[in-house]
């Protein structure tokens, strides 16, 4: 079970979308919601927390700031009390993508929004849900930009894709996605094998006794398949989530070194930019 659940809180289109889902996720498993609002300003900065004296040049820049995140901390609370879920804000002094991973450390659960380039700022070099991924300890569930309406508890996901490579991204990722999985009508577990292995992926094929005796244990009747790859391992798991009519995706992100994902890509980025359903995603 989740217990503690952090949404990201601001004023972006997408926010609403994204806090209805956290509140219903809250909901459906008995946890408490926090929203936390960033200042939008580095911590280093203001080390001492959002205090300045009022009046002052410091007032002038990072007042606005702060109403914008009391804002949309009331937008949270408004939603978190429509699902009445036990919940509390946060106006936290720091950068959205630095605030969310700290944060992140005393949740079980982080949900933001996936990126829209048309609401992104141009020239930051930071996409944030890559950054929360990578620098969070915690899994990330990314609710696209189509802003689809959570479905009705208990099964928030009544179909769920399992991407199966063996890493221990992977693993992590269905480990975290527990709580969902044991609610969810149907888990599908699939290995992508390469267009040359007719056969199919032997390390695949030994590792679906093992799984499937864990998700057994965790109450998880799961389904097992192999696809041959065509055009990518993302756009190849999106494209058959969609064939499953599923309403998440879960799978291990950056598999690839760092560098390896910057310089060719990989299915982490094709899914963070290609994605039209909720992804759960552990680094």
């Amino acid at each position: 079970m989740y217990k503690t659940i952090l949404v990201h809180a601001d004023l972006s289109s997408h926010a609403p979308a994204r806090m209805r889902w956290a509140a219903t996720l809250a909901h459906a498993h008995g946890a408490h919601l926090v929203g936390a609002a960033m200042l939008g300003v580095s911590r280093t900065i203001l080390p001492h927390g959002c205090h300045w004296q009022p009046g002052s040049i410091e007032a002038s820049y990072f007042e606005p700031l702060a109403d914008n995140a009391r804002t949309a901390l009331s937008h949270f609370s408004a939603i978190a009390g429509e699902a009445a879920v036990s919940c509390e804000s946060r106006l936290v002094c720091d950068l959205a993508e630095d605030g969310l991973a700290r944060q992140a450390r005393s949740a079980d659960l982080v949900v933001i929004s996936q990126d829209d380039p048309d609401e992104s700022v141009p020239g930051t070099g930071t996409r944030l849900p890559e950054y929360v991924i990578l620098n969070s300890a915690r899994p990330v569930l990314i609710v696209p930009r189509t802003d689809p309406a959570p479905p009705p508890a208990p099964a928030l996901a009544p179909r769920i894709l399992v991407g199966w490579n063996g890493s221990k991204e992977a693993s992590g990722a269905l480990a975290a996605a527990l709580p969902l999985l044991q609610r969810a009508l149907a888990v599908m577990v699939v290995g992508l094998t390469l267009p040359h292995r007719s056969g199919g992926e032997p390390q695949f094929a030994s590792d679906q006794s093992e799984l499937s005796g864990f998700l057994h244990r965790h109450g998880v009747p799961a389904h097992f398949c192999t696809r041959e790859q065509r055009h990518g391992s993302g756009r190849d798991l999106l494209a058959l989530a969609q064939e499953l009519d599923c309403g998440l995706l879960v799978m291990g992100c950056f598999g690839h070194s760092r560098f390896h994902e910057l310089c060719v890509g990989g299915a982490t980025r094709t899914i963070l930019a290609e994605a039209t359903l909720p992804v759960l995603l552990a680094h």
